[in-house]
């Protein structure tokens, strides 16, 4: 299990890390546009678009890559003065409630994946109108992962539980 373990929250670091490389390409396309846009009064028709995407695709790759560093939102004040065995009972019910929810949305959004590459769905947002598909990868790419992670820290709640019992 030990293996197992490692292996998700390597793959989950990995993918977390080269998500946090797409600020480059996020700010060089957001400041070319404001030069575009004022300096030369010639606005682009592919920023927007490639803002949102990159915007997303950080934010959706990072959420496993959050949970495995422990850097969600926790209400602090309360959970800091809990011992250590509450804190892994809540951990373990909150994540016992949404994985199932993560794991029928990964498929979910595969379905949705395969949806959008076979009717070569399109964006729709701006001139560039980029093909749906790869930014539904992302998602489904991003659910998965979280699913993997939660499950990831239901063995460790459940471990930490074990050894204080």
């Amino acid at each position: 299990m030990d293996i197992l373990i490692r292996a998700i929250e390597r793959l989950t670091g990995s993918v977390g890390v080269l998500a946090s490389f797409a600020i480059v390409p996020l700010t060089l396309a957001t400041c070319y546009e404001v030069f575009a846009r004022y300096a030369m009064n010639a606005p682009t028709v592919w920023a927007y678009e490639i803002g949102y995407i990159l915007t997303g695709s950080h934010f959706l790759l990072a959420m496993a890559y959050a949970l495995a560093k422990g850097a969600h939102i926790r209400i602090d004040i309360f959970s800091g003065k809990f011992s250590l065995r509450t804190r892994a009972i809540i951990d373990l019910l909150a994540y016992a409630v949404v994985l199932p929810l993560m794991v029928w949305l990964s498929t979910s959004l595969f379905s949705h994946l395969a949806t959008g590459y076979l009717r070569h769905e399109r964006s729709g947002q701006s001139a560039m109108n980029l093909p749906v598909w790869p930014f539904r990868v992302v998602f489904f790419v991003a659910f998965t992962l979280l699913a993997a992670q939660l499950f990831v820290e239901v063995i460790k709640s459940a471990r930490v539980l074990r050894s204080r019992g």
